[in-house]
């Protein structure tokens, strides 16, 4: 295909994009790249994929499920998981001398949002329909991720909807009910799963992504330390931290882990605590 259809450029990710991010499989602890940890974020990356790949080795055009809607709080990996799961599919499809394989759609607000009454409808339209006839390939499957889906598609009944967002869903219902599921699956992600409208959390299975269990949290700061090369003494301080910091219930989140392993490497470069602002965490 010419275009990329109202998806910017960057926002279509193929193998060699997710593999930078991801790393290549079993190589992730010995070589530092950033796979997904913690049990709970493992099994359901192994749900998820396998329904979709029964799903596209089975050629159901109309299978049952059209796609996933993963609710939780910020911070929670929903748009790392939705990524992963592309990356997953990559794997499980790639065909190094083809173009067509697996690329992930990322579509935001902005894709999507237009001041001129009918032109949003086109654009979701149209993104369907590239997505039927292959994003940048003939016959090519996809991953259509859309982030934050309630600043898109709102709840008809929210006291904060206008007319248009009524049109908008209207389409995008119809967009799902055509969805070609032996090539194509959607994933939602949502902060606030209350906003997004009922039909549209209807059409998809829902999996709700609460805070890591603490382990996992210790992990994922760990591994984020080390690829910033930590040496042994700065983890262990490191660990002892954030330790403390989830006992004080200061630190929950994945966000909140990073932000504690970036003022840390922050100390240790200048010798003194950073002057940059930061949320309330605890010092060291």
């Amino acid at each position: 295909m010419g275009s990329h259809h109202h998806v910017a450029r960057k926002n279509i990710l193929h193998f060699d994009d997710l593999r930078e991010q991801f790393g290549e499989p079993g190589q992730q602890e010995s070589e530092g790249h950033r796979d997904i940890l913690g049990q709970h974020y493992i099994h359901l990356l192994a749900e998820l994929a396998q329904i979709v790949e029964h799903q596209w080795r089975s050629g159901l055009r109309r299978g049952l499920i059209k796609g996933f809607l993963l609710s939780g709080p910020p911070g929670t990996g929903k748009t790392t998981l939705a990524r992963r799961l592309a990356y997953e599919l990559c794997l499980r499809f790639h065909q190094p001398a083809e173009a067509a394989s697996v690329v992930l759609a990322f579509v935001d607000g902005g894709e999507v949002a237009r001041s001129r009454y009918g032109e949003s409808e086109e654009r979701i339209m149209d993104l369907f329909a590239h997505a039927k006839a292959g994003f940048t390939a003939a016959e090519q499957r996809s991953v259509i991720l859309f982030d934050d889906v309630e600043s898109i598609f709102m709840a008809r009944g929210s006291e904060h909807a206008k007319e248009w967002h009524f049109s908008q869903d209207s389409v995008f219902f119809h967009a799902i009910d055509e969805l070609d599921t032996s090539r194509s699956v959607v994933v939602l992600t949502s902060n606030r799963p209350d906003l997004v409208d009922d039909a549209i959390r209807d059409r998809f299975l829902t999996y709700h992504m609460d805070y890591p269990d603490p382990e996992t949290l210790v992990e994922i700061a760990i591994n984020l330390a080390s690829l910033q090369q930590f040496p042994p003494e700065q983890l262990a301080r490191l660990e002892g931290r954030i330790r403390d910091a989830m006992r004080s219930k200061s630190v929950r989140s994945m966000r909140d882990a990073q932000r504690v392993v970036i003022q840390q490497y922050i100390k240790d470069l200048l010798g003194t605590p950073s002057l940059a602002q930061t949320t309330s965490l605890p010092s060291s």
